[in-house]
């Protein structure tokens, strides 16, 4: 494998590390794949390891796979297991679990508001699992066995079999007479008279079938590959409109499952009521061969109607890409049929099998596709297909690796590629829209200096995956036994996984070498921009872990750097500032219009705030005026949410039905509490909410709580309200004696106390506790003063998320450093 060269000039201390060691190999294609919540999955084995990339070689999160029971599809003669059609199957009867494939979901199908992780194993069985809820657990839970729903439906069509019936066997005594008839799951030759019994009798009630039946059925049953797409919006035509998601399924006889899985209805800090629950939604028979790769693409137009793109490769070395309207996709509810066409096969003289797929849309091209196989061969092909215009045009094949491709990977929109292979190799590839162009993996690395420097004692690459900020990759790598140390590395070390630091790579100028230092900061700062511009969308989940890790790094090296590339991110926000100003007049102007700023980019300035300007400030004068700009977004952040409880009381007030309002409203009476107190610095509109509330406070106060009365949840004793943030009993226990007084925390959305039984909501970045989630529609205010009815409208069929209300990054439990947690910043 290809490994950057230390840079003096560049390199910086960061506090995590770049490299860990697994305790497994992997086995298959795509055996790393990185999380929409800053989370890396490792498929090794019979084990999953999940890490956090903020802390490798801490703590790790597991899930270990167990021996699947065999689906009970039916009994065949013991002479007939020799037939040719199930020759395959009996030689490769392997009961040790294997994983061979895993994809994390989008971010907010998990109860917890995270990923599920779908696992598809070497005996095809695919299972559904998510983080663990209970305190001091590290081992993941399965919350949903696919296959066996998928077992279930075909058995209630007798897999669209013809009738049957003269084989079916339902007499315990006609088994047991015939020696011959065993259940499938034997071998020919096994002599354990027990084992025979108890098959036997396990059989007694399985229908008799011919080889071809079964080979037939374990093909369906046989799951290879899984695939989650994009999320899907909600569709305003839709009587209850949620959004989903759908999870492919590529099996052995060349079809696709799809299964759709919504978003809980309420998300919970623990077990929660939320259950998921895949709801299968149709069949499509992709390829005449085993199903090894599947993508997923979302093209989203304002012309035409929105397409959800599908692409599906086969060992028989086809490439097939197909489209389905999104509003058929959402509306779908029959399980015989699935509303995919197909656009384009992709056909080449010398079919290899196709090992990984790499689908992208650039947002900039709303009707381009464009696709990257990866081949046993080792070869790379690349395709640009317009779906206006119906045109399938190649982008060249590559031949970069000498063994087969075991992973690919799009970023930055699609204009770079990344790939490795069974050679040890990775590859860094530009695309410029008609060919691609290899680069070196340059020097510009981060931290480098701190690796373990491993990288010499790799043998075999199995994936690669790219951060949700494009910033970084990770490669996951079998070690090689014969450079191990036999006595202290051998048994514990197999495998290893590496970052790399991507945001320094010339993704314009594809044919000079990256040696000049000017040039290097040149495209550290366009590609940190496009990064943080693409989280100006409230619709991406706020994860820029590798982003402030980078710009931390860069900051110690060269902190003026820093300072000018924030200058000119935040000037582009506002048309009246120029973006050669002064830092100084850019957080003045700033603070005075953030009324006018998005809620997004409020929570930007709050992360980097906290995690960028305020950490090695050598400069007092300048700390101040990035508090002052935080302070500034922090108060229009909590006036936002309280006229967003506002608007909900006056709807409430007028008439309206509390079912028809998805988000009910809590702690009314503190914010009017908070408001009263604060009512000199508080703006005009929300005066004029509270004077709008103060006229209904009789029918308020039926419909919910008007007073900020509260009660220590130690002792009792009277809790008055003096902060949003944290409380103090006042000493006195229910007999009216003096006791100590117990500091409480306040949430950080209704002002309310936070329970001190339940588990609750924490934010790791500005470190405040939530007890109520705030509604998803505050997350999208583009600026106040407030719109009531449109505030009503946004909220009416709204879900609370786990999003902190400040800093916009998920909400998490808080666990002890010695269990795996999520670090978006």
């Amino acid at each position: 494998m290809t490994r950057p060269e230390s840079n003096p000039t560049y390199s910086f201390d960061t506090s995590t590390h770049d490299e860990t060691t697994l305790i497994a190999s992997p086995s298959y294609p795509n055996s790393i794949c990185w999380s929409n919540e800053n989370l890396l999955a490792v498929a090794c084995g019979k084990l999953i390891t999940i890490l956090n990339p903020a802390s490798l070689a801490g703590p790790r999160g597991l899930i270990t796979l167990k021996q699947n029971k065999p689906f009970p599809m039916g009994v065949v003669k013991r002479e007939e297991l020799l037939s040719p059609c199930l020759m395959p199957i009996c030689l490769s009867r392997n009961t040790d679990p294997c994983v061979r494939s895993i994809s994390w979901s989008p971010s907010g199908f998990s109860p917890n508001g995270g990923c599920l992780l779908s696992v598809c194993t070497f005996d095809g069985h695919v299972k559904l699992y998510r983080s663990p809820y209970m305190e001091f657990a590290c081992e993941w839970i399965e919350i949903a066995d696919v296959s066996q729903l998928l077992y279930k439906y075909h058995a209630s069509v007798n897999f669209a079999e013809a009738d049957n019936s003269d084989l079916l066997i339902h007499q315990a005594n006609e088994v047991e007479a015939e020696a011959g008839l065993v259940n499938g799951k034997n071998l020919p030759g096994k002599k354990d008279a027990k084992r025979l019994k108890s098959d036997e009798a396990n059989s007694s009630s399985l229908p008799r079938i011919t080889p071809q039946q079964y080979a037939s059925r374990s093909a369906i049953l046989s799951s290879l590959v899984v695939g989650w797409s994009p999320v899907l919006p909600c569709l305003k035509n839709l009587e209850s409109p949620i959004k989903c998601s759908i999870l492919a399924i590529g099996a052995k006889s060349g079809g696709v499952s799809f299964w759709r899985i919504c978003v809980p209805e309420q998300y919970s800090v623990g077990i929660g009521n939320s259950s998921i629950k895949p709801e299968l939604v149709g069949f499509l028979e992709a390829h005449v061969s085993w199903v090894s790769a599947i993508d997923w693409g979302l093209s989203v137009s304002s012309s035409h109607n929105s397409q959800l793109i599908l692409v599906t490769g086969s060992f028989d070395g086809s490439v097939k890409l197909w489209s389905s309207e999104l509003e058929e996709v959402t509306k779908i509810t029959e399980s015989k049929r699935y509303p995919f066409c197909l656009l384009m096969e992709i056909k080449i003289n010398e079919p290899s099998p196709v090992a990984t797929i790499s689908l992208s849309m650039p947002e900039n091209s709303e009707n381009k596709v464009v696709l990257a196989i990866g081949r046993g061969s080792g070869s790379l092909d690349v395709w640009t297909y317009n779906l206006s215009c119906d045109q399938l045009i190649s982008a060249g094949t590559y031949h970069s690796h000498n063994q087969m491709v075991m992973g690919l990977s799009f970023s930055f929109d699609g204009r770079c590629l990344y790939s490795c292979s069974q050679d040890n190799s990775v590859c860094s590839w530009v695309f410029d829209g008609s060919h691609l162009h290899e680069i070196n993996i340059t020097s510009d690395i981060p931290g480098n200096h701190n690796l373990a420097n491993l990288s010499h004692l790799s043998d075999l690459c199995y994936g690669i995956a790219v951060s949700p900020g494009d910033m970084m990759v990770a490669v996951v790598c079998n070690l090689d036994p014969k450079l191990l140390n036999p006595m202290y590395q051998f048994g514990t070390q197999k495998a290893m996984v590496e970052l790399l630091y991507t945001g320094g790579w010339n993704l314009e100028i594809i044919k000079e070498p990256l040696d000049s230092s000017g040039a290097n900061l040149t495209f550290w700062e366009s590609n940190i921009l496009y990064s943080l511009k693409k989280f100006e969308n409230c619709d991406k989940h706020l994860v820029i872990w590798d982003i402030i890790t980078v710009l931390s790094g860069l900051k110690k090296a060269n902190p003026g750097w820093v300072e000018k590339l924030l200058c000119k991110w935040f000037s582009g926000w506002f048309s009246d500032i120029q973006q050669d100003a002064q830092l100084e007049n850019i957080l003045s102007h700033t603070k005075l219009r953030v009324s006018t700023v998005d809620t997004r980019k409020l929570h930007l300035i709050s992360v980097i705030c906290r995690r960028i300007a305020f950490v090695d400030s050598k400069s007092d004068n300048e700390r101040q005026m990035w508090h002052e700009v935080l302070v500034a977004c922090e108060k229009e952040l909590r006036e936002r949410l309280v006229g967003c409880t506002f608007a909900l009381v006056l709807n409430l007030a007028s008439g309206s039905s509390s079912e028809d309002i998805g988000t009910q409203p809590v702690g009314v009476g503190q914010m009017v509490h908070w408001l009263s107190v604060n009512n000199g610095e508080a703006s005009d509109w929300l005066k004029n909410l509270l004077s709008k509330l103060n006229k209904l406070r009789i029918r308020i106060q039926s419909l919910c709580q008007y007073t900020a009365e509260e009660t220590c949840s130690y002792c009792a004793a009277p809790v008055q309200f003096e902060s949003p943030e944290i409380a103090g009993c006042n000493g006195g226990d229910l007999t009216g004696e003096s006791t100590e007084t117990h500091m409480l925390s306040r949430c950080a959305v209704s002002m309310q106390l936070c329970s001190i039984v339940d588990p609750i909501w924490f934010c790791i970045c500005c470190q405040r506790s939530v007890d109520k989630l705030p509604p998803q529609g505050f997350f999208r205010i583009s600026g106040t003063p407030l719109d009531v009815s449109c505030v009503n409208e946004s909220l009416g069929t709204d879900v609370n998320v786990p999003w902190c209300p400040f800093c916009g990054i998920m909400l998490q439990r808080l666990l002890p450093d010695f269990l795996l947690s999520i670090n978006p910043v």
